[in-house]
């Protein structure tokens, strides 16, 4: 981990571990599967950069029956290709799934990274387990230049900003930051926003994801269709989902 992550995120140092994590680590405590073993093997590097716990930030822990936050770590993982969807999936599979805390962990390569949280919930019949109830990752970083927009990310993600009212509000900050990046990446202005709000633009943003998969159907439909009142019927249902998102993109950029 050449890349200083510690200089976006200002994690205090009396909570830096700096540590490498083998991939013994994983095959030695975990029932891995073989999609587990298989990413594990394209992994270069492991880090566990951070812990985020009451005794060395001051920070209060957070319990409820779904939930806790006794600790937050944070970890890098290094690949050597292409930082793909289906790639990083397998990666925050393999640590969300298996590392019980909530984690805040930055994918990279030698060109860019993504940061990626969470939400965990505990196994109502195992209380050591935890059940996964949602992944969110930030939009690709590069490392070569930083716009405006991931300048303002940067800036979420300074520990001075974090809401440090618990463990929990400040892993919700990470988690609002990541997503008004993805906001912002969409309606090209970068707004802070309430906890309630992030979630609301998270489900915008997925309603937005699934209408954009909608209208490729649609448009792969139109190619093979050779009835012309078959295609201006779809062209027409295209341009009401177009439509849709633009509402939908509205409503991410109200205040």
């Amino acid at each position: 981990m050449s890349f200083n992550y510690n200089k976006i995120l200002n994690i205090p140092e009396r909570a830096i571990i700096s540590k490498k994590i083998s991939k013994a680590f994983f095959s030695r405590n975990f029932e891995l599967s073989t999609a587990d073993k298989k990413i594990l093997n394209e992994i270069v590097a492991m880090d566990w950069l951070a812990s985020i716990k009451p005794s060395n930030t001051n920070i209060a822990l957070f319990q409820n029956e779904t939930h806790i936050f006794e600790e937050i770590q944070v970890m890098t993982c290094t690949l050597s290709g292409n930082l793909i969807k289906g790639t990083i999936d397998k990666v925050t599979n393999l640590f969300q799934k298996h590392i019980p805390y909530p984690i805040v962990l930055v994918i990279e390569n030698a060109d860019e990274f993504v940061v990626n949280v969470c939400d965990k919930k505990i196994n109502q019949n195992d209380k050591s387990k935890r059940t996964i109830e949602a992944f969110i990752n930030s939009p690709n970083v590069s490392k070569l230049y930083k716009s405006e927009l991931v300048g303002a990310f940067f800036e979420g993600l300074d520990f001075a900003v974090l809401d440090k009212t618990n463990l929990e509000t400040t892993y919700k900050s990470y988690t609002s930051a990541i997503v008004q990046f993805q906001t912002a990446m969409v309606t090209g202005n970068f707004n802070k926003r309430s906890t309630i709000r992030t979630e609301e633009d998270l489900k915008h943003l997925e309603t937005i994801q699934k209408i954009e998969k909608e209208i490729l159907t649609l448009s792969n439909q139109i190619k093979k269709e050779s009835q012309l009142n078959t295609k201006v019927s779809l062209n027409i249902e295209i341009q009401k989902k177009k439509n849709e998102i633009e509402h939908l993109k509205t409503l991410l950029n109200t205040l």
